[in-house]
């Protein structure tokens, strides 16, 4: 019996003594890193005996922050010929787009940059400052026709591939002109170097399409001949803007909803127009502008009816039908409004943007004559901007979704205008492309830029006119003041911009100067919210507000200065009670209510901060967090201290410390276990061991007496 119990002890204790460094692994610990206490620059907290380097805290990055005010980066570009007229005749133009804070320059020596034609080099020229500068908008001051400002054929066989006896109604089959070459500047346009340009995957050697389809900024062209229609053009635009004629024109819509097809395969219902214009005027535009919808099939769409409300002056105006570069066909055999009806159009004062939903109306490559380029040129009316092909354009017949080529383009343009808030006319138009290839009817694989019809509808409407340019939908009234509360020094301002009478107004834009010359541009978002950060240092600002359906507004405003340090209204960690197995999270809280916080430093240490670890959390420049809230690693045992190190905009600098701020990790049970286990163990062992002798002592005297 004794000899059992002994050799049970025994194997007892050869199972349980390997395990004892086990439980201790895998009860280890986590630290965290300490930094050396050294350096010169030093705080004593209040206790007298901490000495804490502080010498690593970088400074405020002021220098970031003054650069988006001393380096505006340019926004919009206005490329004419090299020519001082036609350089003359934009300035205005370019002097206002820098007052309301759109930073513009005249560029006019594309031969400067790398291509093989004047095309290529002025795209390679757009491209240099969208990749250098922050350009959203380009205008092509110059004539397509006769290359002033060329623009680029594409090969895009489409009606001879696809048109069943269809030709163009101008020479050539296989190129068509467009200036969506100077908004992509992602794709290649000629990959396999063949001098052929934007072809598709089936045309290029590598089976790679030339085109990328996302444009990068919003074209729009003045197509002048010479200086004297380019600065009709620039001063109708200005006076559009700046000086309009306020009239319930600004926000009324004509519509015109022609008739493509009487019948279809012998469906007597025809390809009706009106369909989609109606469609656009009820889910569209009822909410947001008054209208005149002219109809083929109820007899009011007369080409005397157009002229006659055209005159009228209607800010929006969308005709949808047949076309040739010359006129816009209300059926397939009958004009509804020409080049001459547009060249005699007395809407002074009151110019349109005009959709030309038709085939080749604004083929303002090809002659002067066509429809778009009659509009855009008539003398302070006529259209201040026209969308339209330059080419043939293409239907699906039964389009009951209203989503397929000339109709999905023209359906998706009036929803970024009227829906999205897009009333700049240049994002509406490139927007909608966009959408068009991002839309429903692509998703399902219906439609794909692989087809010469897709990528020839994608690419013929252009516009001629500014991209920049906001429509009116009403009447403008001045912006109302939002400067009204305190501004201080280095503060992130935010203010919504609204209209005098409380209007929300999208996609604002808030132009601020400084009494030195310094400037900077701020735009609202869709729900009219602007945010910017001011230099951290007091100064005047003089403020100019424009946006949609706004008189240029002007504030000015004085910064204060910011003397106070922020403040700590609360700190707390979650557990409460937290062990050595808790990640701790803690909650942090400032008051500043001047420039705001830049940022903060928790310094936690076991040791009096002869070692530490910190936590740095921060605000961006547009961002302004009161409530801050991290995780430490889980820690060892012991006694901790910790205290913050706060800093706002304005450079103030407060750190807190008190005594309160210290919290203590028990060590954790198995840690006093582990030691009792060890001895009863041991003390096991060594009966063992002496009963284990006493045994073998009593054997051996029970052999000697044998």
């Amino acid at each position: 019996m004794v000899i059992f119990s002994i050799k049970k002890l025994f194997y007892l204790s050869i199972i349980i003594l390997p395990l004892i460094p086990l439980v201790n692994l895998h009860f280890s610990y986590n630290n965290i890193n300490s930094e050396e206490n050294n350096g010169s620059k030093r705080i004593s907290l209040s206790n007298g005996y901490m000495n804490v380097n502080l010498s690593f805290i970088p400074e405020i990055d002021y220098a970031s922050l003054n650069d988006l005010w001393y380096n505006h980066k340019i926004e919009m570009l206005i490329i004419t010929p090299n020519s001082s007229d036609f350089i003359n005749a934009t300035k205005p133009l370019m002097e206002w787009k820098n007052e309301k804070g759109v930073k513009t320059i005249i560029l006019s020596n594309f031969s400067l940059y790398e291509g093989i034609d004047d095309a290529e080099k002025i795209r390679n020229m757009i491209k240099w400052y969208f990749e250098n500068e922050n350009i959203q908008w380009v205008l092509l001051a110059g004539d397509a026709q006769n290359d002033l400002i060329p623009i680029r054929n594409v090969f895009n066989p489409d009606v001879f591939r696809w048109g069943d006896g269809l030709h163009e109604t101008i020479p050539g089959e296989s190129y068509k002109p467009t200036d969506f070459y100077y908004a992509d500047l992602t794709g290649t346009w000629d990959s396999d170097a063949d001098g052929i340009w934007g072809e598709a995957p089936q045309d290029n050697d590598y089976y790679l399409d030339e085109i990328s389809w996302i444009p990068d900024v919003y074209v729009g062209r003045f197509p002048a001949n010479d200086a004297i229609e380019l600065e009709a053009m620039v001063n109708k635009t200005l006076k559009y803007e700046t000086k309009p004629e306020i009239g319930d024109w600004m926000n009324r819509m004509l519509l015109a909803g022609g008739i493509s097809s009487y019948s279809v395969y012998g469906d007597p219902s025809g390809e009706y127009e009106s369909v989609l214009t109606n469609y656009i005027l009820e889910n569209y535009a009822s909410s947001v502008i008054n209208s005149t919808h002219l109809i083929e099939e109820e007899g009011n769409l007369t080409r005397p009816n157009i002229i006659t409300y055209f005159n009228m002056g209607y800010s929006t105006v969308l005709m949808a039908g047949h076309g040739v570069p010359t006129a816009y066909y209300r059926n397939p055999s009958t004009q509804g409004y020409n080049s001459l009806d547009a060249n005699n159009s007395l809407n002074a004062g009151k110019p349109s943007i005009v959709y030309l939903d038709a085939c080749s109306t604004s083929s303002y490559d090809y002659s002067d004559n066509n429809l778009g380029e009659t509009l855009i040129k008539r003398l302070d009316g006529g259209a201040v901007g026209v969308i339209g092909g330059l080419r043939v354009t293409w239907y699906f017949e039964d389009d009951v979704n209203l989503e397929k080529l000339n109709r999905g383009n023209a359906k998706l343009f009036w929803k970024e205008f009227f829906i999205n808030k897009k009333f700049q006319q240049g994002r509406a138009l490139y927007d909608s492309k966009v959408a068009y290839i991002n839309s429903d009817y692509y998703n399902r694989g219906e439609g794909a830029t692989f087809y010469d019809f897709e990528r020839k509808n994608i690419l013929t409407y252009c516009l001629l006119g500014d991209p920049e340019l906001d429509i009116y939908t009403n009447k403008p009234k001045l912006a109302l003041n939002p400067f009204t509360e305190n501004i201080y020094e280095g503060q992130l301002v935010s203010i919504t911009i609204k209209d005098i009478d409380g209007k929300i107004i999208p996609y604002a834009r808030v132009h601020l100067k400084t009494s030195d010359g310094v400037y900077h541009t701020s735009y609202a978002d869709e729900n009219g919210i602007a945010n910017f950060r001011v230099p951290a240092k007091v100064n005047n600002y003089n403020v100019t507000i424009t946006g949609h359906n706004l008189t240029p507004s002007y504030f000015n405003f004085t910064t204060l200065p910011d003397n106070n340090k922020p403040q700590l209204f609360r700190i707390d960690y979650t557990p409460q009670i937290p062990t050595t197995s808790d990640i701790i999270t803690f909650n942090i809280e400032f008051h500043d209510n001047n420039s705001g916080i830049e940022s903060i430093y928790f310094f936690l240490s076991k040791n009096n901060f002869t070692d530490y670890t910190y936590f740095r959390l921060s605000n961006d420049f547009e961002e302004n967090d009161a409530f801050f809230t991290f995780n430490t690693e889980r820690l060892l045992p012991g006694e901790y201290s910790y205290f913050i190190v706060a800093r706002d905009y304005a450079n103030n600098t407060n750190i807190i410390y008190n005594s309160t701020f210290k919290f203590t990790l028990p060590k954790p049970l198995i840690d006093y276990i582990i030691p009792v286990l060890v001895v009863m163990i041991i003390g096991v062992v060594g009966i063992s061991v002496f009963v284990l002798y006493n045994g073998l002592q009593k054997y051996s005297r029970m052999l000697e007496r044998k």
